[in-house]
């Protein structure tokens, strides 16, 4: 049973990682090519840490416990599509 409810997780976190890609596929392909995008007023977000989900989301993709351990927050939030 846990096995079924783990793997019922893992769909769910793959299923909600595709929707949030395809909201930013989808607000990129709204912008016009020449048109300027205006950032919002607020200062830039810094990856101070990664959190245990954002482990179980690379795990997901198939990073390695080792390989996740050496990733920097910055380089693991890039790969989870987080940064701007």
């Amino acid at each position: 049973m846990a096995e079924t409810d783990e793997y019922l997780r893992m769909l769910l976190n793959q299923a909600a990682a595709e929707e949030a890609f395809l909201n930013r596929v989808g607000r990129a392909e709204d912008t016009k090519p020449n048109e300027t995008a205006t950032m919002p007023a607020t200062s830039p977000a810094v990856s101070l840490m990664i959190t245990n989900r954002q482990r179980t989301e690379l795990r997901d993709l198939g990073f390695s416990n080792e390989a996740i351990r050496e990733m920097t927050p910055a380089e693991a939030h890039e790969k989870l599509g987080l940064t701007r």
